[in-house]
């Protein structure tokens, strides 16, 4: 069979597996026609004016107090107004930015419409490393602006039609409360006994005013710490699916027309082209699966591993070594474990992270870069946990005096006052590569 005759043979295979099986899994959606979904309607809707971003958005209470504890500080450009419990690094990383836009007179505006949380108006909730987490995903349509506090004038405004808000939070679970696995430890209240009276006291707030003495009873304990917050663009089901299916065909294309290119018999080349597509996909499939399962043989090689906090110590790092004045932002996304040795004492494991950056220069609008960087970090192989009083489960031989203590909640020899500090949980860079 000549050249033009395969391919026109291949492309009409290619083209009946592509709509036989779009139909199926591709469900075409007309609403982006609708007038109200045009840019222009939605930009309207974006720009009306509300006194909060997520004013009269329909979430959930505790959602839309997570969400706007962060995008409120921004719109104000006001450091004060961040909320009091934050991930270390992640409060540096948000006060970096602050002061970035503060130089340039800026602000950074968040505005949403169209929002559907994802799920259910609900929190996505599990547990891990001690640590009771929880996520909020928002899908919507976001406007950035970064306006002047001058003249009130945006300098630059960046729209996703497409776009997911994303909250994490977490805080800490009590060793004496983790008797069994759950998702969610502290739902609704705890009951402590009075530290005045002794009485028995439900607290369902931060702050709790006795009912039978007065006293004012605090719960900063059993509050939730924000650990990272993100805008970012993704594609949808349909769009997805389109595309596994367009590379699917191409496959099957390109081995149907060398089969009848090569192979005489029709009905055989067409049966050898069929067969030789699936056994390309059936192998990229086998090779994604091989590179999963690697990953996760990497993670439980590791003690007591937490992808989010490999990602804070990582924050941190990066936060060390940047010395650009004009570095407003950045951010960690995917991290992929390339290797992880152990040894009696330690754990070393490199990574490879997709890094971006924002910078703002002076006068100027603010540009993204984004890079690959390969990283080898180091921690104890069994770090340390503790109790809920903030002591460790075995005593310490004091390197300053000899005696063997239990730490206090300064953690101090509680002979000499010797300072010791247990940092051996945390990931620390040995080496940076590209």
């Amino acid at each position: 069979m000549n050249v033009s005759e395969a391919f026109l043979i291949a492309a009409a295979v290619a083209i009946l597996y592509f709509f036989s099986i779009g139909e199926k899994v591709i469900h075409v959606d007309l609403s982006g026609l609708l007038p109200k979904n045009f840019k222009r309607a939605k930009r309207r809707r974006l720009l009306a004016k509300c006194d909060t971003p997520l004013q009269g958005k329909k979430l959930h209470g505790e959602i839309r107090k997570a969400f706007e504890k962060v995008m409120i500080p921004l719109w104000k450009s006001d450091k004060r107004l961040l909320p009091a419990r934050m991930d270390r690094n992640f409060r540096r990383k948000i006060e970096r930015q602050m002061d970035s836009l503060s130089r340039q007179d800026l602000c950074q505006e968040i505005r949403v419409t169209d929002v559907v949380p994802l799920p259910q108006n609900g929190f996505k909730r599990w547990s891990d490393d001690g640590r009771e987490w929880r996520e909020s995903i928002l899908q919507c349509s976001v406007l950035e602006r970064f306006v002047s506090t001058v003249s009130g004038r945006p300098i630059q405004e960046i729209y996703r039609k497409n776009a997911f808000l994303r909250i994490l939070q977490s805080r800490h679970v009590r060793n004496s409360d983790r008797t069994q696995k759950k998702e969610n430890y502290y739902a609704d209240s705890v009951t402590i006994n009075c530290p005045s009276c002794g009485a028995q006291v439900t607290l369902d707030s931060q702050q709790t005013v006795c009912p039978y003495c007065g006293g004012v009873l605090q719960s900063d304990f059993y509050d939730w710490q924000t650990e990272a917050f993100e805008i970012y663009e993704q594609i949808g089901t349909n769009l997805r699916n389109a595309l596994l299916l367009l590379a699917s065909a191409a496959i099957l294309f390109v081995c149907v027309f060398f089969c009848l290119w090569l192979i005489r018999n029709t009905m055989v080349s067409l049966a050898a082209g069929v067969g030789a597509a699936v056994l390309v996909v059936a192998a990229i499939l086998a090779i994604a699966a091989y590179r999963t399962m690697g990953q996760e043989k990497l993670v439980g090689a590791i003690v007591r591993y937490s992808e989010n906090y490999l990602r804070s110590c990582i924050i941190e790092a990066l936060d060390q070594e940047a010395h650009s004045s004009d570095l407003m932002d950045y951010s960690v996304g995917t991290i992929l474990l390339k290797k992880v040795v152990n040894t009696e004492e330690t754990t070393t494991i490199t990574v490879k992270v997709y890094i971006s950056e924002t910078y703002l220069p002076s006068g100027d609008k603010p540009y993204t870069k984004k890079h690959r960087r390969t990283l080898t970090l180091q921690r104890a192989r069994y770090p340390e946990r503790r109790k809920g009083d903030g002591r460790f489960f075995v005593e310490k031989e004091c390197p300053s005096c000899g005696a063997n203590f239990i730490p206090d909640v300064n953690h101090c020899c509680s002979f000499c006052g010797y300072g010791l500090q247990v940092v051996n949980s945390k990931w620390i860079v040995q080496a940076v590569g590209k």
